[in-house]
């Protein structure tokens, strides 16, 4: 059986990965599914001062905590950003790593400026000016969340997760993913493409990679929210990757 950390993306918290994480425990995996400081159930400790690194560590915190290798590691979204840096300092840990739907950063990489770089200029521009107007609307350098409905989540899902989220730091979207090479040791790699929404940037990392050996590239009909939306699915991708 294997040992899954699931890793969430921004706004959200552990709770996102509910269904999905207990359709893999039943099937007897390991599965970890941390908050990261200021989100979730720890939105109490939220403050603008929080950054990537803040986020890195919270991950690697829980490895080390549960003393655990052969990690499937898993992220989602902006979790991408904080699997890589994960397994940047901890690769022998490390059996995969999983982007759903996610960013892959590369050395000084900030996920503003990969925004940047994957979406053509006008629509970069709607969502790094979105980020920022939501941190001014929040006088407090704290973005508020996207709605769900502009990620396509399915309609009966998406009061739950608008409900659920919560305001994150935008010092997290700005400050640069600074890489030292481990991570490339990490030889199996799997990029799942949610392909069910628009304007995502997601498809730029999917086009990429499904060109390269080293990655396998899946596709599901589905929101950003892949764990919210197709849980089942996920797990049966997931337990594929044991």
């Amino acid at each position: 059986m294997a040992n899954f950390v699931l890793v969430h993306g921004a706004w959200h918290g552990g709770w996102c990965y509910r269904e999905t994480a207990r359709i893999l425990r039943a099937r007897g995996h390991e599965v970890f599914t941390p908050t990261l400081t200021g989100l979730g159930e720890k939105a109490h400790l939220a403050h603008y001062g929080i950054t990537l690194e803040t986020h890195v560590r919270d991950v690697l915190g829980t490895i080390e905590a549960e003393e655990l290798s052969d990690v499937i590691l898993v992220g989602h979204s902006y979790g991408g950003m904080l699997i890589t840096g994960a397994a940047d300092r901890i690769p022998e840990k490390i059996k995969s790593l999983v982007y759903l739907d996610a960013f892959v950063p590369e050395n000084a990489q900030t996920l503003n400026g990969i925004i940047r770089a994957t979406l053509p200029p006008e629509i970069a521009a709607i969502f790094i000016n979105g980020f920022h107007d939501a941190a001014r609307a929040n006088a407090s350098g704290m973005m508020n969340p996207v709605p769900a409905e502009l990620f396509n989540i399915a309609e009966k899902n998406r009061a739950w997760v608008d409900r659920r989220c919560v305001p994150q730091a935008l010092a997290t979207f700005e400050v640069p993913m600074l890489l030292r090479g481990g991570g490339d040791k990490v030889a199996k790699r799997t990029y799942v493409l949610a392909d069910g929404w628009d304007p995502s940037p997601y498809r730029w990392f999917a086009a990429r990679y499904e060109k390269d050996p080293r990655w396998s590239v899946q596709k599901l009909p589905c929101s950003h929210d892949i764990m919210v939306d197709m849980p089942a699915e996920l797990a049966d991708l997931l337990a594929k990757e044991a």
